[in-house]
Parts: C-alpha cells; sequence; structure tokens
C-alpha cells in the first residue's frame, strides 16, 4: 500500500481552507441578527477610563430591517456623579404654551385646554427654566448632518442624558437618514473623569438605556407600519380639589354643591376622584434589543512607570521593557504606562529606542515631558 504524503504548500492550502471554513461557520453562528429576533439592537460599550481625563462613550445601533430617521434614548448611570458624569452646560430654555377657553371667556376663563399654535386659542403661557445640555460628538457616526440632535440631563447634574436626534425637519434639503447596517457608531457622548478617586473602591459606572421613555419615542423607521411599540392599558386615579364653588345663599346653611373650577392634585384631602383605564405605549423588546454597558474607572498611573514603583523612566523600567518584549515578561498596569513616545504602541520596541535614546544619550523627554492621553 502506497503510503500518501503532502508537499508543504499543500498543507498550507489545506490549512487555510480548514481556518476559513471555520472562521465562516463562526461568523454565521455569532451574526447578531441569528441570535435575536430584533429588528434593532441598540448597545452600550464596555470600557474603560483613567482619573482626570475625558471619555468619549460610544453607543453603537444594528438596524436589520428598515432605514433609520429618528431616535430618542435615555441614558442613565447607577453613581450619583461621584466619580463619572456627563459633561454639560447649563442654559435657558423657554417653553410656550398656547390654551383656549372652553368654559367662561378671557380674561376669565372657568376651564380652558391646551391647543397646538396654529389653532384658535385665547391666551399664552410662557415658561422660562434651566436645563443642562450635554456635549456630544457626531463626527464620522451615522447620524454625521442630521438636521436635528440635542441633549438634557434631567438629573442636572450629568448623571443621565437624553438624547434626540432627527434626521430630517420641515423644509429645506432631505436628509434620508441611515439604511441597514450592523456595528455603526450612533453617537458619541462626552463625560468626565473625576481625579478625587478613591483606588481602593469600586469605581466602576454601569450605563442603561431607559426602556421606558414616554409615548415609547425610542426608533423611528422610513416603514409607516413598522413600530417598536405595543399598548399596555393601566388604571389611573386622579384626585381633585375645588378652588371655586358655586354658593347657593337662598340654602340655609348655603349650598357649595356645584363646582366651577378644580384643580388636580398628587395626594389627599381630594374633594373628588375620577379613574379611568388608559392606554399606554411600551417598547416592544422582542423587536429593538438593548445591551447596556459600562465605564471601569482604572487606577491612576505615571506614564514610563513601566514596573510600578512609582519613578518613570529609569534604568528599571528599561530592564522590565527588554524583558516583555524578549522573555515575554509582565505587562505594565495599565499597559498604557509603557506608551513612552504617545503613539499608543503600549510598550513596543518604538518605545524601548526612546528610552535607551533618553537614558544613554540625552535624547527628548518621554511621555511627551508629561504623560500620555
Amino acid at each position: 500500500m502506497m503510503a500518501m504524503t503532502l508537499s508543504t504548500t499543500s498543507l498550507k492550502i489545506l490549512w487555510f481552507s480548514i481556518l476559513t471554513t471555520l472562521f465562516l461557520a463562526a461568523s454565521a453562528m455569532n451574526s447578531p441578527n441569528e441570535l435575536s429576533d430584533c429588528d434593532v439592537i441598540v448597545s452600550l460599550p464596555d470600557t474603560t477610563a483613567f482619573p482626570y481625563t475625558e471619555v468619549r462613550i460610544p453607543i453603537f445601533v444594528d438596524n436589520f430591517r428598515d432605514t433609520v430617521l429618528g431616535f430618542a434614548l435615555w441614558i442613565q448611570t447607577d453613581r450619583p456623579g461621584d466619580v463619572m458624569a456627563f459633561q454639560t452646560d447649563s442654559t435657558i430654555s423657554t417653553d410656550t404654551t398656547y390654551w383656549r377657553c372652553v368654559a367662561g371667556s378671557p380674561p376669565s376663563c372657568t376651564d380652558s385646554i391646551a391647543v397646538p399654535p396654529e389653532s384658535t386659542w385665547h391666551f399664552i403661557h410662557i415658561d422660562s427654566y434651566a436645563v443642562e445640555i450635554a456635549n456630544f460628538d457626531t463626527t464620522g457616526t451615522l447620524i454625521a448632518g442630521w438636521e436635528y440632535v440635542n441633549t438634557r440631563s434631567f438629573s442636572g447634574i450629568g448623571t443621565d442624558l437624553l438624547v434626540v436626534g432627527i434626521a430630517n425637519l420641515p423644509g429645506g434639503p432631505v436628509q434620508k437618514g441611515f439604511g441597514p447596517q450592523t456595528g455603526g457608531t450612533l453617537i458619541k457622548l462626552l463625560a468626565d473623569v473625576f481625579d478625587d478617586i478613591d483606588p481602593f473602591t469600586d469605581s466602576t459606572v454601569q450605563l442603561f438605556i431607559n426602556k421606558d421613555i414616554s409615548d415609547c419615542n425610542f426608533i423611528a423607521v422610513s416603514d409607516p407600519n413598522w413600530s417598536p411599540c405595543i399598548p399596555d392599558t393601566f388604571w389611573d386615579t386622579n384626585g381633585f380639589v375645588c378652588t371655586q364653588w358655586l354658593i347657593d345663599s337662598t340654602q340655609n346653611p348655603p349650598d357649595t354643591t356645584v363646582c366651577l373650577n378644580w384643580e388636580q392634585t398628587r395626594a389627599p384631602p381630594w374633594d373628588s376622584i375620577v379613574t379611568t383605564m388608559n392606554i399606554q405605549y411600551v417598547l416592544d423588546t422582542t423587536l429593538v434589543c438593548i445591551n447596556n454597558g459600562s465605564v471601569r474607572i482604572l487606577p491612576p498611573y505615571i506614564c514610563a512607570d513601566l514596573n510600578g514603583d512609582s519613578t518613570a523612566g529609569n534604568i528599571l523600567d528599561l530592564n522590565f521593557l527588554v524583558n516583555r518584549i524578549f522573555r515575554s515578561g509582565p505587562q505594565s498596569v495599565p499597559p498604557a504606562a509603557a506608551d513612552v513616545n504617545c503613539d499608543g504602541g503600549n510598550g513596543n520596541i518604538l518605545d524601548l529606542n526612546m528610552i535607551i535614546n533618553r537614558i544613554f544619550r540625552s535624547g527628548p523627554p518621554l511621555c511627551n515631558g508629561q504623560s500620555c492621553n
């Protein structure tokens, strides 16, 4: 019987074919649309940051079905702003509402309702209030060029952000949104990590996408028959207190059974209670999947202190990097401490050359003379 042998070239081709087959099979198994029936997947990453730095938190989206025209995402953290907060700036916002009398006549309306500004109205009400607007970056994202992108922090201390985006506003050129794709960056949110963090405590900030946004204004696509919302019924009880009674002085004692005007109150005592069956719309989590994330705050470090002895750029750090590169020694903690030339290499041969040049040839300062960010 003749033994079959394979040349080196044949073995390489065989191994390449096997690896390609395994890669394609793994890709098919791990496809997000295979793992879920969701039409849209919105994800926050698990990332790391260092004290006294700015961190950019991306929001990723996969949309398998249709073109996305708008969205509203409420991002919340699990901490009271003690180690990290979204960057916000204070501004004054005005809110104008239009009202029409439904009982009585101006200026003595006994009852009124809010109406659109283009309809018939009798008086307006203007409120001014301070709001916190957050900083964000849309450069290179799926919504770059969208006509409306806005953010609000309801907490006022940067522990939450409502992010709203609309591709196309009435009038002007048409912005078509973005079509089906996977792994795209929707927006990048800017946050600050504080410098007075206790290194011995847990400094992980959990990030959540709130699924209970009012009226389910979560995401909009071009198909008018598709909606991420489903109806949910609930009982709503409202209490009212009368603020103006019709007094019948002919009665003894005077009769005050007719209420001319009233206001709604949150708690008793009430003069009347009205209970109704209401319908609210909630997010259909079988169509829209949410993946929450986190930001882990790493302990502070000294750039070029490769061995962690609080002294940067000496012969011990050089030996540490030689051991790392040529003898598979331990990595610096964190790895960014070994990026002495600030190119993001985190301890490669270029960093080694720079340390040697600095120690033995009076070369340029390590880490640009301060620290790599």
